[in-house]
């Protein structure tokens, strides 16, 4: 993991030829990442905070995380499926997790920070955010060419083709979730009318 920081070729080289990378410890950054998240809303400092810590939706920070996460994956599986690219479903996981350890680095230390800096040092906060995630984008770029061996304008076509499948598999869902409740209703309907006409 710490490699991928600094060496990011040659270690996503080495999950891929070498079958290096841990999936213990990729299922271990994701854990990190939901509780930076859940950290970030509820520990930043009062100047900084703007949300209501009374309403602390843990569902849906672990849908921001774990869900965005597990889309991501399933959709640059896909999308590498249709474009031949060679990176497994295991690799994907285990790329994108190492890649996402600079911004979930940069929530830890901001929100830290943000309890003992003033407002008029916020903008400090801003720029690690912004180089944790451009840190991360970066790492998530050369993980992806490297696992399914693309060149770099079709990794940019396979990194869009995959936010598009995101949108896609999240419309079918919520068309299904839709579909099964009316048809649920729809049943459950005819049952009563029959228990009252019996």
């Amino acid at each position: 993991m710490f490699q991928c920081l600094l060496h990011p070729f040659a270690a996503f080289y080495g999950v891929k030829e070498e079958g290096k990378g841990s999936p213990v410890g990729s299922a271990f950054i994701l854990i990190v990442f939901f509780f930076s998240a859940v950290m970030e809303r509820q520990n930043t400092g009062y100047p900084f905070n703007y949300n209501d810590l009374s309403d602390l939706n843990v569902w849906l920070i672990g849908a921001k995380t774990f869900g965005l996460f597990a889309l991501w994956v399933v959709g640059n599986w896909a999308v590498a499926t249709w474009m031949d690219g060679e990176g497994k479903a295991a690799q994907i996981v285990v790329v994108s997790a190492y890649a996402i350890v600079p911004y979930v680095a940069s929530a830890i230390v901001t929100t830290l920070l943000s309890n003992v800096l003033l407002r008029e040092e916020g903008v400090f906060l801003d720029y690690l955010t912004v180089v944790g995630c451009l840190w991360s984008g970066t790492l998530m770029l050369i993980g992806l060419q490297t696992i399914h061996d693309y060149g770099f304008v079709r990794n940019l076509q396979s990194m869009a083709l995959t936010a598009m499948a995101m949108g896609i598999i999240v419309f079918l869902g919520m068309l299904f979730y839709t579909l099964f409740q009316q048809t649920y209703l729809f049943v459950y309907t005819i049952y009563n009318e029959a228990l009252f006409r019996w």
